[in-house]
């Protein structure tokens, strides 16, 4: 009786996931006439610009190197701030929780047309500061840093996806009303 009560259970479960229109987030599809990519204002060394080479490539996109002739996009990363704030205290005065947060400023520039700003792009993390094991922040600042690499990719594929109009151009930026 239990493995039927399961299964019935596992059949609910699969139907109300399916009724609410749930999908998982495959790779998004990026037009041809944006193709290649130039990615500038950040190193190639840089968790940011790796996260980003490699996401694009997942979606068929060919990150270059160099300015992309006839057809593409230009990529730029105008600023990319880094901050950590103390979020909470001990009794003792010593620094009990803190926040990274990362936010990156960029816009894309196809190569016939104009430059569409993206925004800025922000990701946080929260982390236990634990004062025995100094040693092991860098690391675990670095794996949350990657952690928020990741989102920032993702807003930005998705701020882009809707700048895309159904014939691949991007849409004009709206113009900031005057004073």
């Amino acid at each position: 009786m239990s493995a039927l009560l399961r299964a019935g259970l596992v059949l609910v479960l699969v139907a109300a996931l399916a009724a609410c229109g749930f999908q998982l987030r495959g790779s998004s599809e990026w037009p041809e006439t944006l193709n290649p990519v130039q990615i500038t204002g950040i190193n190639a060394r840089d968790s940011l610009y790796r996260e980003l080479a490699v996401t694009l490539g997942s979606s068929g996109v060919d990150v270059v190197r160099q300015r992309p002739e006839g057809q593409g996009a230009i990529l730029e990363i105008r600023s990319v701030n880094d901050q950590r704030r103390t979020l909470s205290v001990t009794e003792a005065a010593r620094v009990s929780e803190y926040e990274l947060v990362r936010t990156v400023d960029a816009r894309l520039r196809p190569v016939d047309g104009e430059a569409v700003d993206l925004g800025p792009l922000r990701a946080s993390r929260i982390y236990l500061f634990d004062g025995t094991a100094v040693l092991s922040r860098g690391e675990r600042e670095s794996t949350l840093r990657e952690a928020m690499d990741r989102d920032i990719v993702s807003q930005l594929q998705r701020r882009i996806a809707a700048l895309i109009e159904p014939d691949g151009s991007l849409r004009e930026a709206a113009e900031d009303p005057a004073p």
